[in-house]
């Protein structure tokens, strides 16, 4: 199978993009050690040495890993496990119940955010989420700058609408 790489050195973020759609609704979120199953792809990938956080989405995944990592392994090692996954008959389920919208949000914003605005010496800073709305902050050179809220809303809001439609709204706050 075809799968588009993405290696954000600066950030220990690699992003993997198949061909094909991996059949989970919303987003798969997993941090730290977790219990490894034969059919749990997340599982499957967070359990390879060097990673610390593993998102699923129906179209990418990003694994972020410390700084020690071997990534040329790593990236041949999940690609191994993504291909298992496509030849295998499981599918993800949608939710998991060690899941939170913090992890999710920040793996997202690792993603799928930061690597633009990182670009640009900017940064946003996520400081929650309740009832829907997040509320952020960007640092930086985005701090204080003109284009911030249209980065808001046609970059930041279309992407968390996107991958985490329980977000319905994102708030600005301002930097201090």
């Amino acid at each position: 199978m075809q799968i588009k790489l993405e290696t954000l050195e600066k950030n220990h973020i690699i992003n993997f993009y198949p061909a094909e759609a991996i059949k989970i609704e919303g987003l798969r979120c997993i941090g730290g050690a977790p219990e490894v199953t034969d059919d749990d792809l997340s599982g499957n990938i967070a359990a390879l040495a060097g990673v610390e956080r593993v998102l699923i989405a129906p179209d990418f995944i990003s694994i972020r890993h410390n700084a020690a990592a071997a990534v040329e392994e790593l990236k041949m090692l999940a690609m191994a496990e993504i291909d298992d996954y496509f030849a295998a008959p499981y599918a993800l389920p949608g939710n998991l119940s060690a899941q939170t919208e913090a992890q999710c949000a920040e793996a997202l914003a690792d993603a799928l955010i930061r690597p633009t605005l990182n670009r640009d010496n900017g940064d946003i800073v996520i400081h929650g989420i309740k009832d829907g709305i997040m509320e952020l902050s960007f640092t930086g050179h985005c701090a204080g700058c003109p284009y911030a809220a249209n980065t808001l809303q046609n970059v930041i809001m279309r992407t968390f609408l996107r991958y985490m439609p329980q977000i319905k709204e994102i708030k600005q706050r301002e930097a201090k």
